[in-house]
């Protein structure tokens, strides 16, 4: 898909590299008739109001259908799980596939199923980032940027996020957050995915560095992409270390060193996953009062 071998598909990519993870356990066909099966519930929605000549139509049909409990859904929204949103130890809170069984799911999986779903029936909608988080911006009638916290259902203003998230000035200007990413950056973000779950199940190797390079060729900015490379050579760099192999060991050094000198370039501050999970806890403390 990135190199224009074949169309760009983010259904189909979040598919393969879900599947790669959970060993073939699921069958496009089965993945693609969930997803199929929302899609004509949203072009009834559209359809039932009349609201087919707008351009915003799918947006709010996608919105809509995930975040509000209508009969459309069984009035069962998707909503995030407030338990389990993290995934150091199991990478399958963040999937789609978890999310259409479960009706939960979490930054990474909410604004993936909307991209999917607006996509399916003609819409666009478009992922954005803020450090360990993952929203949507699409465009309004007017033609202006909105963003939509899946997480939480609802709008947020731009000034919102960079308070809540502490984006700042010069991390938007690098082009590392808060930026609608590209179709094939979109595409790069799902390989990151793999790779790090990759590393999860079977540690550093060849593989998982060589998937985010090929990424980082058409998302060179993707800090998320660096980390999962800075964690590949930090492994190697203990393993030398515990080995006493100094080549290898100085190798991994000035490839540690290099990563470092990219993200300083980028602007970037690592982020406390500690002060994530507190975030959390306060939006669901507000979405209780």
């Amino acid at each position: 898909m990135l190199s224009g071998g074949k169309p760009v598909n983010f259904k189909k990519a979040v598919f393969l590299m879900e599947n790669a993870y959970l060993n073939g356990s699921w069958s496009y066909e089965q993945f693609n008739t969930r997803v199929s099966g929302i899609a004509v519930k949203l072009r009834q929605m559209i359809g039932k109001r009349h609201l087919e000549k707008f351009r915003t139509a799918g947006n709010w049909a996608a919105f809509t259908y995930m975040t509000d409990s209508i009969e459309e859904n069984n009035f069962l929204p998707f909503t995030y799980d407030f338990d389990h949103f993290l995934p150091d130890k199991d990478p399958t809170v963040g999937f789609v596939t978890k999310l259409l069984q479960t009706n939960k799911g979490n930054c990474n999986s909410l604004p993936f199923l909307y991209k999917i779903l607006v996509e399916e029936i003609g819409a666009s909608g478009f992922l954005a980032l803020a450090p360990i988080h993952c929203y949507i911006k699409h465009k309004d009638e007017q033609g202006k940027w909105v963003n939509l916290e899946m997480t939480s259902g609802s709008f947020a203003r731009d000034e919102w996020i960079m308070q809540e998230t502490g984006v700042t000035v010069e991390q938007i200007k690098s082009g590392i957050y808060m930026n609608a990413l590209t179709p094939k950056e979109s595409i790069a973000l799902v390989m990151k995915e793999l790779a790090a779950n990759y590393q999860f199940q079977f540690g550093t190797e060849d593989f998982d560095v060589t998937v985010c390079d090929t990424a980082l060729h058409y998302f060179p900015s993707s800090v998320n992409l660096l980390m999962v490379k800075y964690e590949h050579y930090r492994s190697l760099l203990q393993q030398a270390k515990r080995q006493r192999q100094g080549d290898k060991e100085a190798q991994a050094f000035q490839m540690l060193k290099k990563i470092d000198e990219q993200l300083t370039e980028l602007a970037y501050r690592s982020s406390s996953k500690d002060d994530y999970e507190n975030w959390v806890k306060q939006n669901k403390m507000s979405k209780k009062s």
